[in-house]
């Protein structure tokens, strides 16, 4: 479930609202992969590179997702939850159906998705994760799952503020399902 996400330019005029004037590459994020990530530190927001994927602990395997409604009593996840969340802004994100052709999810009116995540320090590298919810309406006919999002304006609470997570996590955030199907043709 989510392994692929897009930023592109309006990824990097909406970062430069948090100060981020690096350079960024435009195109799609996948496993591993460094993005810039909207975090909190103190009561400051601020753009930090970050890596996708954390290494279990147990196993040493790359986790790149996290459910939210387990993340509070796995110990992978449980302080990330509470003290560490961060917003993965995106222009869209895909998942693949049964017949594994790549489907495209963005928001219905152009702009941006902001794909809900955790992080922590992995060998002095921050690594996060996305939230993932059951799929809504939109998504489940493609997969059961999908990142957790929350609007735009509800950013400040759900990096900020613990106790609203629940509440921020439960509004749903619209979609459209975009799929690409190749025509044929009886008479060539």
């Amino acid at each position: 479930m989510c392994s692929r996400y897009n930023i592109g330019k309006n990824v990097r005029r909406w970062l430069a609202r948090y100060g981020w004037n690096q350079s960024l590459s435009v195109g799609d994020v996948r496993p591993q992969d460094c993005a810039p990530v909207l975090s909190a530190r103190g009561k400051n927001l601020l753009v930090v590179p970050m890596r996708w994927g954390m290494k279990n602990p147990k196993t040493g395997a790359l986790v790149i997702n996290a459910r939210e409604e387990t993340a509070a009593a796995k110990p992978m996840f449980s302080a990330s939850l509470a003290n560490r969340r961060c917003i993965l802004p995106a222009e869209r994100f895909y998942e693949w159906d049964a017949e594994k052709q790549k489907v495209t999810f963005q928001p219905p009116a152009g702009g941006l998705l902001y794909l809900c995540g955790l992080y922590r320090m992995d060998e002095d590298v921050p690594h996060f994760v996305i939230l993932t919810e059951p799929a809504n309406a939109t998504m489940q006919p493609v997969h059961d799952r999908m990142p957790a999002m929350v609007r735009e304006e509800d950013i400040d609470a759900w990096l900020l503020d613990a106790n609203r997570t629940k509440d921020l996590l439960e509004s749903e955030v619209p979609l459209e399902r975009i799929q690409a199907f190749e025509e044929f043709s009886l008479f060539s």
